[in-house]
């Protein structure tokens, strides 16, 4: 890049800069960097007099936008491709194919249906001609100008039924390699996957489950616009089984990309009429739409796939919306609906002898009861989902058991055993770069130790935690640590700060329809106030926890009742 900035200085040095300072660097940057461009690119500078180097920088800027190549541009990348060997020429017309911004080795050698050295060779000499750029190890891309150049020459000379084997080859690629990604990271689940068939060109080794996490987490943005791509350009069964495949890795706090690509999935089924499929991607949306926290979108995906589901007697995809019907009741507050929901999905699972099912609908029905204060019966039904996850080998869900018993222990104060799940819970989750999950055990820490008597090492965990979710955007969760964070904030003395992470969960809690957060966080104000001796502001959050509380049924009522009883008592006195 400064190699070409330099040169531009060199040979149009009497050319004033204009406006703009660094009009070269943004003309270096519309060639592409590329030699023969900027030669050309300066003869035209030179041939033009009275423009500026603003000038001629705008112009290609403006160009560009109009996806319109400059002449002496098209020219330069036209003698470029020329020179090729007619192998390499193939590699750059199909590469500009592929829809993602960049691209490996392996997706190339998919492409041209080659083997792997030989792809890496022509890959390198591609780079040491410009033509082609390394923009990290082992990862490719092409230049906007190079692109639209090679998208041209592929329309021109590469007949259509090949173009479409080229990606069919690819997206294979892409399917086959996530399908191995997935079967590595979560073994236990790859019943409830679509069976893919290994594909026929070169792929990574994705055995070792660090390996698969990372080529995942790579590759996530491709894998989003490949789905989008298929969806939309003719293959849309790719696009179904991609959204199939990703679904467990989206949970580890990718929502967004979950919410777009269930979506093109839901697209694509419809395109091809498979209701099956339709439920299928209904129901997995209606969970992506749980993840970004929007609740009533989330129950009129899930019961719309429920009435397909129905529709064909698919007795597993029943039970499974049940339970994220149930999940997305919880998240409302309605929590006998949503154990109402639980109960019928564990029971369809054991008729259908689904151990992960069943063990899903009970570590729910778990949590549910210990929100209501049934500590005993939530510890039955979370051990039993623990041993069943165990016999599984489903290691993501033995984590959430495990921090949803940790809960139940803090709050019973068996204070040893809810450290103990929660350190196994936490090496669990980062095992499977579930970044949501590890946040989960973080502000379960937190809690554990304000518990403890320990409110700074409480707040470092509440804050580490909020950083997680702040980067995967799980709101809901983002709000159980901000309360965490405050009600840590006022055992260490800082009433004030507790206020400010109270705010801010509340805020986020009434946006999302959180009742229990925005019931927490009226609980966490009023004590703040309290420390500060804001009777009015104090009795008035009491007041607004208890109405919440009473509705949802749970056992904080009583405690803000014998609060509210205890400031009475204060008034009268007074």
């Amino acid at each position: 890049m400064h190699e070409a900035v330099d040169y531009l200085a060199r040979v149009v040095s009497h050319i004033p800069a204009g406006d703009d300072p660094a009009a070269a660097a943004r003309i270096a940057r519309r060639c592409g960097h590329l030699p023969l461009a900027l030669d050309l690119t300066t003869g035209h500078i030179r041939a033009t007099p009275g423009w500026t180097l603003t000038d001629h920088a705008d112009r290609l800027d403006e160009r560009h936008r109009q996806r319109r190549l400059e002449t002496g541009v098209e020219l330069a990348l036209d003698l470029s491709y020329h020179h090729l060997p007619v192998d390499q020429r193939r590699l750059l017309r199909l590469l500009a194919l592929h829809p993602g911004q960049d691209s490996d080795a392996y997706a190339a050698a998919a492409l041209t249906d080659a083997d792997l050295d030989t792809t890496h060779a022509h890959l390198d000499h591609l780079c040491r001609d410009h033509l082609l750029q390394q923009a990290a190890s082992g990862r490719y891309t092409l230049h906007d100008l190079v692109r639209a150049f090679a998208v041209t020459r592929a329309h021109d000379e590469v007949r259509p039924a090949d173009r479409r084997a080229a990606l069919t080859r690819l997206f294979d690629h892409y399917l086959a390699t996530a399908a191995a990604a997935m079967n590595a990271l979560h073994p236990a689940q790859a019943h409830l996957r679509p069976d893919i068939p290994p594909a026929g060109t070169p792929a990574p080794d994705l055995t070792d489950p660090d390996s698969a996490l990372a080529w995942l987490d790579i590759e996530r943005p491709t894998l989003v616009t490949v789905a989008a791509h298929a969806a939309n350009h003719g293959w849309p069964t790719h696009t179904i089984r991609l959204s199939r495949l990703l679904y467990r890795y989206f949970a580890g706090g990718h929502g967004s990309d979950a919410v777009a690509v269930h979506s093109h999935a839901l697209q694509a089924a419809r395109h091809t009429g498979d209701v099956t499929e339709q439920a299928h991607a209904l129901t997995d949306l209606g969970v992506a739409h749980l993840w970004v926290a929007r609740y009533e979108s989330a129950v009129e995906h899930l019961t719309a796939a429920l009435r397909l589901f129905n529709q064909t007697g698919h007795g597993f995809g029943q039970a499974r919306t049940q339970t994220n019907l149930g999940v997305a009741e919880q998240r409302l507050g309605h929590y006998r609906a949503a154990a109402a929901h639980f109960a019928q999905a564990r029971t369809a699972h054991l008729r259908s002898g689904d151990r992960i099912g069943q063990a899903r609908a009970l570590s729910n029905l778990g949590d549910v009861e210990q929100r209501l204060g049934h500590y005993r019966k939530a510890a039955g039904h979370l051990r039993q989902a623990l041993t069943l996850y165990r016999q599984s080998g489903d290691q993501a869900g033995e984590a959430v058991s495990l921090a949803n018993l940790a809960e139940v222990d803090t709050r019973s104060g068996r204070y040893g055993t809810a450290a103990e799940n929660l350190a196994q819970a936490l090496a669990l989750f980062r095992q499977a770069g579930h970044r949501n999950g590890e946040a989960w055990a973080l502000d379960g820490l937190g809690i554990l130790h304000r518990h403890l008597g320990q409110p700074a090492e409480a707040v470092r965990y509440h804050q580490q935690a909020l950083t997680i979710l702040e980067m995967t955007g799980d709101r809901h969760s983002a709000a159980w640590a901000l309360n965490g964070l405050g009600e840590a904030t006022l055992a260490a003395g800082d009433a004030t700060g507790a206020l400010t992470h109270h705010t801010a969960a509340h805020t986020i809690a009434v946006e999302i329809g959180a009742r229990d957060q925005r019931a927490r966080a009226h609980a966490g104000l009023a004590n703040a106030h309290r420390a500060l001796d804001h009777r009015d502001q104090t009795r008035e959050h009491y007041q607004h926890a208890l109405a919440i509380y009473t509705d949802l049924g749970t056992p904080e009522a009583d405690e803000i009742r014998t609060w509210l009883a205890t400031l009475d008592t204060a008034d009268t006195r007074t």
